[in-house]
């Protein structure tokens, strides 16, 4: 369940007294993270919902997070569209933008992080997803002030090492990329891109030992975190 589903989800009995069809529909949706309902069902409703009220964007913003879970990325993409024309947010943008990357589309999910960015600039996360989105683009050095951003703000996260170390990997300090991504195995060792990404570092120093090992490990962390999205993807939230 994605972050912004279970806050939500959270609300329900609280928001118990709307009584229109459409607004009974998307709480039943919500209602599926408690009951199991299934992703597929969940959208069928939102479907309806949005049949009846098409301008209420936060249907169409939560049938795009059920559609990234269910990996349908192109149609994600378009109801976020209709969301941000509806109500254009940050996190809309910042959302926006890992679902293109998600495509194949780093370069058109720049200007998307850049807007979130711009707006709410405290926001970390907003700096993560463009830092991987340059990188993808091999624009390196702007990726590495993102990351660098990333590692000052916020060190607690993984993800912050992570992208400072997929940003140094590419410009060719796979040493320093080596200590990067090991900080974020060490504060997170459940995720899987960390160590796949040290295991392609150890192959270019020639370490191969070192190298079969991380494969091995994050094989074994696919395996056992199958149903972890955030584990095995770095531009899902």
């Amino acid at each position: 369940m994605t972050r912004f589903v279970r806050v939500v989800a959270l609300l329900i009995p609280i928001l118990a007294c709307a009584v229109d069809p459409a607004e009974r529909l998307y709480y039943d949706a919500l209602r599926g993270e408690e009951t199991g309902m299934g992703r597929e069902a969940q959208v069928e409703l939102l479907s309806r919902a949005i049949s009846m009220a098409p301008r209420r964007s936060w249907y169409w913003e939560t049938r795009a997070t059920y559609l990234i879970d269910l990996k349908l990325y192109d149609r994600a993409s378009s109801d976020l569209d209709t969301a941000i024309r509806l109500n254009d947010r940050p996190y809309l943008r910042f959302m926006r933008g890992l679902v293109t990357c998600e495509r194949g589309y780093p370069a058109a999910s720049v200007d998307d992080f850049s807007a979130a960015i711009a707006a709410q600039p405290k926001n970390t996360q907003f700096y993560r997803g463009r830092s991987l989105a340059l990188s993808a683009l091999g624009r390196y050095r702007e990726a590495l002030v993102d990351a660098e951003h990333l590692v000052a703000v916020v060190p607690q996260q993984a993800e912050s090492w992570y992208a400072r170390g997929v940003a140094r990997s590419g410009l060719g300090d796979d040493r320093g990329a080596l200590s990067d991504f090991g900080e974020a195995i060490r504060r997170r060792p459940e995720l899987v891109f960390p160590v796949a990404a040290r295991a392609r570092s150890h192959e270019r120093l020639g370490e191969s030992r070192e190298a079969a090992l991380d494969r091995e490990l994050a094989g074994k962390l696919e395996r056992d975190r199958a149903g972890c999205a955030l584990c095995l993807d770095p531009f899902r939230y």
